[in-house]
């Protein structure tokens, strides 16, 4: 787990370095089951194309992820207000080249049931890599499978977002403002990425603190 911890922060070191390559987006809507969702994934990360996956995260999920990177409120909103392909497609380029082999190859994909959190329905894959080590890949339905990027990732995710959601508490913009509103639907999600069992306690007590700090939000 904590190879995969050093993984995401490589993707969210990539995220603010990665610029538009004027790849075109791929499609908007997401997969047809949640195993499909992360067999296209591996898929994108094979090849790589990233483009044709920018859809398949939980719209607004990269967008709320770069803030743990520094994107500046201005940047997150304006990904938030338009489709955001571009910044979802930056993401997986950043994790792709973070990752090396932990989502390529010839991986085991299997359906691992639901979860429901906060009436919120969460659909586990699971993925058994080449040493025969498993992780655990959430989606959610929204016009098709989507990755849940929070669920399956929170825990990387969570120690680099506490001091932004913080400073957005205290910041009266429009800006502001919309990202608050955004952040308390990833609530879910974070409660979801809480309870794996891999995970440094330190990383569930981030967990546990950012989801208070969204939550002191009115």
């Amino acid at each position: 787990m904590w190879r995969e911890i050093a993984v995401m922060m490589t993707l969210l070191a990539g995220l603010a370095a990665c610029g538009g390559d004027g790849a075109t987006p791929g499609p908007s809507n997401g997969a047809e089951t949640a195993t499909a969702a992360v067999e296209a994934l591996i898929t994108a990360f094979d090849v790589p194309d990233f483009a044709s996956v920018a859809g398949l995260a939980m719209p607004g999920q990269a967008a709320l992820a770069s803030l743990a990177e520094g994107a500046s409120f201005g940047d997150v909103a304006e990904a938030l207000r338009g489709d955001g392909a571009q910044v979802s497609a930056n993401f997986w380029s950043g994790f792709a080249q973070g990752a090396g082999d932990y989502l390529t190859g010839d991986l085991e994909v299997s359906d691992a049931g639901t979860e429901t959190v906060s009436e919120v329905v969460f659909h586990r894959v699971r993925v058994v890599l080449p040493d025969g080590s498993e992780r655990s890949i959430y989606t959610r339905e929204d016009d098709g499978h989507r990755i849940d990027l929070f669920a399956s990732f929170g825990g990387a995710i969570a120690p680099r977002m506490i001091q932004p959601a913080e400073r957005l508490l205290s910041t009266q913009t429009d800006d502001a403002r919309l990202i608050l509103g955004e952040l308390k639907s990833i609530v879910p999600s974070l409660m979801v990425a809480s309870t794996n069992p891999d995970l440094h306690p330190t990383l569930i007590n981030d967990l546990t603190r950012l989801i208070e700090v969204i939550t002191r939000i009115g």
